[in-house]
């Protein structure tokens, strides 16, 4: 049995792994870029999930953890921004084949997301 963690290893991750896409970028790997975008929007949302005591242990239950917050008075511009995350996800089966440039312009709004969620905790 896994033992939870704590928020902050997690809002620590998604650090991580927002300040890896440029490194990936540069190196040529799309794949693992889109990967660290998603990445970084799923730990924010799994810190904030863990803090309020929700389960995040799935796709689903991440989803489920934004329309919370949002139906508890979050922004509701916060789904859009989950799903333009979400699709990141996608980059790294191949079903998704996404640019340099779409992937360095999707940084700045995935990047407002996880800083509006953790205004939010």
């Amino acid at each position: 049995m896994l033992r939870p963690r704590l928020p902050e290893y997690y809002r620590e991750r998604s650090t991580h792994f927002l300040a890896r896409v440029d490194d990936e970028l540069a190196a040529g790997e799309l794949e693992v870029a889109c990967e660290m975008l998603w990445g970084a929007a799923a730990h924010a949302i799994k810190s904030v999930a863990q803090k309020h005591g929700w389960p995040h242990a799935e796709h689903r239950l991440l989803r489920a953890a934004v329309n919370r917050l949002i139906s508890d008075g979050a922004p509701r511009h916060l789904l859009g921004q989950y799903i333009m995350a979400s699709d990141f996800h996608q980059g790294f089966y191949g079903d998704r084949i996404f640019s340099a440039d779409q992937i360095r312009r999707a940084k700045t709004p995935i990047a407002e997301f996880i800083n509006t969620l953790y205004r939010l905790a």
